[in-house]
C-alpha cells in the first residue's frame, strides 16, 4: 500500500517546516542561479509555497512554477505579491506539462519527483522541455541523522511500519540516476548550497509531528498518528532525561545537478 499526500491539506502549515531562513534562503537563489545560468529562464515543478522559486527570482532568473495544488498556489502568489516579485504560476501536472519543447534552460525539482505515480514519464517531460545544454537540478533538505530531529523521524517510521504492516511512501527510489542517464543526462556530484546550524529541543519535534508540521506526519491517518506518536513519547522520554532541552542540529541544503 502506497501511502499518498494532500498538498491541499497542508498548504498552510507547510513553510513551518520546510521554510529556510532568510539568509539561507538568499544562498539557495544563489546557488540555483549560478547553475542555471544568468537571467535563465527555470521552471520549478512542485514550486509549493515559492520558498525556492522566490530566491531563485530574487537571484535574477525567470522562473516559472507548476503545482498540482490550487492552495500551495495561492500561498506563493500571496509571497509573490508580498515580496514584489515577477514569479508565474500555473497548476499542471508534471507529467503532462504544457509548454514547449526546450522552452526552459533548466528545470528545478525539490523533494518532487518521488511523488509522481509516473516518475519516468515525469522526467521524459522534463527532457522535452529542456533546451540543448540545459540542466535538471535537484534539491534537497538534508538534516543530520544522528541528531533528535533524525532519530525521531526514524522512530516514527519505524513505529508506523510496525501498526501499518506493508505501508511505503510514495519514492521514485535509487532509480533516478539511471534513468537521467538514458535521456542522456550526465550528472555531477552533489554539492552544498547552504549549511546552518539550529537549535532545536526533542519536545519541538515531537509537538510538530503532532501538528502535522512534519513531513513524515502528511500521509498519515489521525488515528495511526496518535497511535505512533504514543510509541515516539514513550522511546524519547528514555532516550532524552530533558525533552524541552534543545539541542544544535546540522542542515544543509545541497544541489544535484544533471546537464544534457
Amino acid at each position: 500500500m502506497t501511502l499518498s499526500i494532500a498538498f491541499d491539506q497542508i498548504a498552510a502549515v507547510y513553510d513551518a517546516q520546510r521554510a529556510h531562513p532568510p539568509e539561507v534562503a538568499a544562498a539557495v537563489g544563489r546557488a540555483v542561479a549560478a547553475e542555471a545560468g544568468e537571467a535563465a529562464r527555470v521552471l520549478e515543478l512542485g514550486v509549493g509555497t515559492g520558498r525556492i522559486a522566490l530566491p531563485t527570482v530574487a537571484a535574477g532568473c525567470r522562473v516559472v512554477g507548476i503545482d498540482v495544488s490550487h492552495a500551495m498556489l495561492a500561498v506563493a502568489h500571496g509571497r509573490a505579491q508580498a515580496a514584489d516579485l515577477p514569479l508565474t504560476l500555473l497548476q499542471a501536472d508534471a507529467q503532462r506539462l504544457p509548454f514547449h519543447d526546450g522552452a526552459f534552460a533548466a528545470v528545478l525539482a525539490v523533494h518532487v519527483l518521488h511523488l509522481l505515480a509516473d516518475w519516468r514519464q515525469g522526467l521524459s517531460e522534463l527532457r522535452r522541455v529542456i533546451a540543448p545544454g540545459g540542466a535538471i537540478i535537484q534539491g534537497a533538505d538534508w538534516r543530520d541523522p544522528d541528531s533528535c530531529v533524525g532519530m525521531l523521524r526514524g522512530r516514527l517510521r519505524m513505529a508506523v511500519m510496525d501498526l501499518l504492516p506493508g505501508a511505503r511512501p510514495p519514492g521514485a527510489g535509487a532509480a533516478v540516476p539511471q534513468a537521467l542517464q538514458k535521456l542522456g543526462g550526465v550528472t555531477a556530484d552533489p554539492v552544498v548550497a547552504a549549511q546552518w546550524v539550529r537549535a532545536i529541543s526533542p519536545a519541538f519535534v515531537i509537538e510538530g509531528m503532532a501538528a502535522r508540521n512534519d513531513p513524515e506526519t502528511w500521509v498519515l491517518a489521525d488515528d495511526l498518528l496518535a497511535a505512533a506518536l504514543e510509541r515516539v513519547r514513550a522511546w524519547a522520554a528514555i532516550q532524552w532525561p530533558d525533552l524541552a532541552a534543545p539541542q544544535d542540529v546540522e542542515h544543509r541544503f545541497t544541489l544535484t545537478v544533471t546537464r544534457f
